[in-house]
């Protein structure tokens, strides 16, 4: 293998045989595995696993069996090396990007004590209160850690076992999230890193360790039971030498630590450079971007974590924007591209009609939203359209504009997720943001930032200094067909429009008619 660096950050393999990476994604509705030819930066594999739920537990609880997750891994693996054929051997490292809100309880025996606890899962509101009440609320907590605790994290839900089931509690040996019990299972080692741990509700944000004050909160031996944070190294140790066997695999196989999925989706979609943001539109609407130093935003409005390269991230969230597009288009039978095609008949400004997108009330998750300025001229299919679309696209510029006086100074936003093919959104996107937007060639989302990660780590392990910029460079490559510029006219409607949006949801939640 020769490595060779040109043009700066970009560099080119050459090698008499294929070299693959493997990238798994473990997310709350399924696993998906991918093999990434390194020399010509494609995917020659994949597959997929779907996840179920726990049924018959409690109204607002949300789990699954850790089990399940390994399962679904090994079968989707499998799969991939089964049609690589001989080439399966030249896979040579993996790492995991996994759901960070999963909570996994392993007795002294290393057996599962209780099935996980994962995003969406409201039970431990009471435990929240509890916190809150004792840590100042959302404004201490982002003091001490850099961020406020949420009703699904970590935290909460150790603390509800703890007074909900004391004796499952009491049997815990080891508490992990859901990439760490994966990583064992691989490796046989115990380990954690600042990303994943990030989103717990224990970590120190800025300083990359646990919060003591919080862990002995919860009880004064859940330091023993939370797993070592890893520092800058990336590889956690080889494959399972039975798990190599069983997926017919001779060589030894480099397991990287990995991250959340979400700091793998960073990765993914080349959130490397601080001057590039993203904007996700998956199951939410996501904005992102990386910082080479943490910056706490005061307001609570901007959640900062660790990235997996080293960096700090940025992510700002609309979980309702799905679900106002959703409901405009189900109430008019359109596909998404019908409703864009509506949308795109109307002038900027729908005409007069504002939408605050679902959600805008206090109470996100029913998610009142509504519609102002309608008049008997603009009630249109076409206003209402734009105007939903306006409003999401408004909400999420909120979050980069955000973030810009967090001081972030990003030149360019990639637009990922639904939507992407479509020049009206990314131009809208460009127009409310006020820099170029572009989309990517592939997205292949966390299982390509893992597959990255595994590629850095091996080449690192290997004596390289190869960085993720470099890599991410190489491997997520912008669609150069697909940029759009921000009109500044257009964009300073879109600022105005943004000041009476938040003006008008304002006003409306403190008279209490915005619920």
């Amino acid at each position: 293998m020769e490595l060779v660096r040109e043009g700066g950050r970009r560099f080119y393999l050459f090698n008499k045989s294929p070299m693959y990476f493997l990238g798994v994604e473990s997310a709350e509705s399924e696993t998906r595995a991918i093999v990434v030819d390194l020399e010509s930066a494609t995917v020659v594999a994949s597959a997929s696993s779907p996840h179920t739920l726990v049924e018959g537990v409690p109204i607002g609880s949300q789990e699954q069996d850790p089990a399940m997750w390994i399962s679904a891994l090994d079968r989707t693996v499998k799969e991939c090396l089964n049609s690589l054929g001989q080439d399966r051997e030249q896979v040579v490292a993996m790492s995991v990007g996994a759901q960070s809100k999963g909570l996994v309880l392993l007795d002294d025996k290393n057996a599962i004590i209780r099935p996980a606890k994962i995003k969406g899962d409201h039970s431990a509101a009471k435990q929240l209160h509890t916190l809150n009440s004792h840590f100042g609320g959302a404004p201490g907590l982002s003091e001490m850690i850099g961020n406020r605790i949420e009703v699904d994290s970590f935290a909460s839900g150790l603390l509800w076992v703890k007074e909900r089931e004391l004796s499952h509690f009491q049997r815990a040996s080891s508490v992990m999230q859901p990439r760490e019990f994966i990583n064992y299972w691989l490796t046989g080692l115990k380990k954690t890193e600042a990303g994943d741990a990030s989103r717990t509700g224990l970590f120190d944000v800025p300083s990359r360790s646990w919060n003591q004050d919080l862990v002995d909160f919860i009880s004064p031996d859940l330091g023993e039971m939370l797993s070592p944070v890893a520092g800058n190294e990336k590889l956690l140790g080889p494959l399972r030498g039975e798990i190599a066997q069983s997926w017919g695999l001779k060589k030894e196989l480099l397991v990287g630590i990995g991250s959340g999925r979400s700091m793998m989706r960073a990765l993914g979609s080349g959130t490397v450079d601080p001057s590039t943001a993203v904007l996700d539109f998956g199951s939410s609407g996501t904005v992102w971007g990386v910082k080479k130093t943490p910056q706490v935003d005061p307001r609570g409005e901007v959640d900062l974590w660790c990235d997996a390269t080293d960096q700090w991230l940025s992510h700002f969230t609309e979980d309702r924007a799905v679900a106002s597009m959703e409901m405009v288009r189900n109430h008019y039978g359109w596909t998404g591209l019908e409703m864009e095609q509506a949308a795109s008949k109307a002038p900027i400004g729908s005409g007069g009609v504002m939408a605050l997108p679902l959600g805008y009330g206090t109470n996100a998750e029913a998610g009142e939203g509504m519609l102002h300025g309608i008049t008997a001229l603009n009630f249109t299919q076409s206003n209402v359209a734009r105007a939903t679309l306006e409003g999401i696209a408004s909400g999420l510029a909120f979050g980069f504009h955000r973030m810009v006086e967090l001081e972030h100074e990003f030149k360019n936003i990639r637009v990922t997720g639904r939507g992407v093919g479509s020049a009206f959104w990314r131009q809208l996107i460009a127009d409310v943001t006020g820099v170029p937007s572009c989309t990517l060639v592939t997205h292949e989302g966390a299982a390509l930032g893992a597959a990255i990660h595994a590629a850095v780590t091996y080449f690192q392990q290997g004596g390289e200094d190869l960085t993720f910029a470099e890599m991410a460079d190489y491997s997520v490559l912008v669609d150069e067909s697909s940029w759009c510029e921000p009109d500044e006219e257009s964009h300073q409607f879109y600022l105005e429009q943004l000041s009476k949006q938040q003006y008008l949801a304002e006003t409306l939640v403190g008279a209490g008619f915005l619920v």
